[in-house]
């Protein structure tokens, strides 16, 4: 549970500190780490919310990266359950 706090404000310093494309991995890398890691939802809408990913339309939600980070986790449910981790 440490591990997961520990990760969650990492992530979270990344987003509002270093550039996309380190913030990005680290946030993906976060998601297939920690099982249902859903803070990785709230994280990707900051990431919208803070670099201007502004939803006008019920359609732009779509186009967000909130919503593909929802799909992503919602994909790795049933993967999960079917891997076998070696710690």
């Amino acid at each position: 549970m440490i591990r997961r706090i520990f990760a969650l404000i990492a992530v979270l310093l990344s987003i509002l500190f270093l550039p996309y494309w380190l913030y990005v991995p680290m946030l993906l890398g976060a998601i297939l780490i920690f099982p249902f890691f859903w803070e990785g939802i709230i994280l990707a809408l900051l990431i919208d919310v803070i670099h201007e990913g502004a939803i006008k339309t019920f359609g732009d939600i779509f186009t967000s990266f909130g919503f593909y980070t929802l799909l992503l986790l919602i994909i790795l449910l049933p993967l999960r359950e079917r891997l076998r981790y070696h710690a």
